[in-house]
């Protein structure tokens, strides 16, 4: 998904397929704005982002039928590890996601499997 676009993609695995770069610029849509985050705040976690993480689902089952989203429960993390040490969530280390909040001025993962990976920052950048 992320070297495939979302056209070539579906000629190839079907109408199922979107590739990594409709879904950030969905997700910059839905969740980026200072003003209003769509997704992220109160029922949108629900509606918005469950269908997006489930249209990423499928897209990934049309290249490979065995494949599952996880779950990550937060709140779990959050309440064995406390607010305080949060960022120790075996999430956020470097055979995971990379650590939380990294400490460079351009907040890039820079550690771990995705280290450096770049990702559209504007959603505006439709081709």
């Amino acid at each position: 998904m992320y070297n495939l676009e979302t056209e070539e993609g579906k000629k190839k695995y079907g109408k199922k397929y979107v590739g990594i770069e409709y879904l950030v610029r969905k997700h910059l849509y839905g969740a980026a704005s200072a003003e209003c985050d769509h997704w992220h705040d109160n029922a949108g976690l629900m509606t918005h982002h469950m269908a997006f993480t489930l249209e990423l689902e499928q897209s990934l089952q049309a290249i490979d039928r065995s494949v599952a989203m996880p779950y990550w429960d937060y709140t779990a993390d959050a309440y064995f590890l406390g607010r305080e040490k949060f960022h120790l969530s075996p999430i956020f280390q470097s055979d995971w996601f990379g650590a939380l909040s990294p400490a460079n001025s351009d907040h890039v993962i820079d550690a771990g499997r995705w280290a450096y990976t770049s990702i559209a920052t504007v959603a505006s950048a439709d081709p």
